[in-house]
């Protein structure tokens, strides 16, 4: 029997499992850590599938630029093109 295809809920729920314990790492060793955490989730026979996980992360990653954009003052008509140019903005600055 195969397993029931996650809703937009669950996937968000992986998103923040990985996140979580990325987040509260303090040092290179502690993120490392939470690498191989994500690594195992991925892998082995209770491994998730890793289209919903990204989904998650896509799901997650669009309710933090609607906070963020809110948090901007914003109007909620103009959500997505803010998102969008706050992603081509802030690319570039990332490091190498």
């Amino acid at each position: 029997m195969t397993e029931p295809v996650p809703d937009a809920t669950q996937c968000v729920r992986f998103a923040v499992e990985f996140l979580t314990p990325y987040m509260a790492a303090d040092t290179q060793e502690e993120r490392a850590e939470a690498a191989e955490y994500i690594a195992r989730r991925l892998s082995g026979l209770d491994a998730l599938d890793p289209i919903h996980v990204v989904r998650g992360q896509l799901y997650l990653n669009e309710i933090l630029l609607i906070s963020l954009a809110k948090a901007n003052g914003v109007q909620a008509e103009n959500y997505r093109t803010w998102g969008g140019d706050w992603l081509r903005t802030f690319s570039p600055e990332l490091p190498e």
